[in-house]
């Protein structure tokens, strides 16, 4: 009886130290993979999301707003080429991205004129950072999640850009980088 129990043992202690080297093989690839995650460009996984805004060549619906320097917006104010940026206050990639918006609205000609940043705000959200940032170089809008912009483009997914003129959209995009700069008028 004591052979076959010691067998028994061997048996079992051969078995957990299989289990435990095919555990550290699938952590060591876990850690692999995590690692190769990590060198991707943010947004470079996937393409863009299929309709994160309306597409170009799409019309804008018809909205008014007043922007938060008092300013009315409208389709109609958007008549020359206008650089549009979406973003939620919730949203961590838009919170990172609101600086670089800033930074290529103040190179747009045409100014604040021609620069539309929509501040997508819910609930016990607090805008007044974001529109801090975004407020130098743009007109800024702060609306609910279903407000009136966000709906006339269509928007869907966040951070979101577009360039617009004539109440038509002729660029959309959710990377900055890949968006054309205005052209002055």
């Amino acid at each position: 009886m004591t052979t076959f129990l010691s067998a028994l043992v061997v048996v079992v202690g051969i078995v957990g130290v299989l289990n435990l080297l095919l555990l550290f093989g699938v952590i060591r690839r876990l850690k692999e993979h995590d690692q190769a995650i990590a060198k991707i460009p943010y947004g470079a996984t996937q393409g863009p999301p299929a309709e994160s805004m309306r597409s170009p060549g799409s019309q804008v619906d018809e909205f008014t707003v007043v922007s938060t320097d008092g300013v009315a917006v409208s389709k109609e104010s958007l008549a020359t080429e206008t650089l549009v940026g979406f973003f939620s206050v919730s949203c961590a990639p838009c919170v990172e991205s609101a600086p670089k918006f800033a930074a290529r609205a103040a190179g747009v000609p045409g100014g604040k004129d021609s620069v539309l940043a929509i501040v997508v705000a819910d609930g016990d959200d607090d805008p007044s950072a974001m529109v801090g940032v975004l407020g130098a170089s743009a007109r800024v809008v702060v609306e609910g999640y279903e407000g009136p912009i966000a709906t006339a483009f269509g928007v869907t997914a966040f951070p979101t850009y577009g360039v617009v003129a004539a109440g038509t959209i002729t660029a959309s995009a959710i990377e900055l980088t890949t968006l054309p700069v205005p052209t002055p008028a």
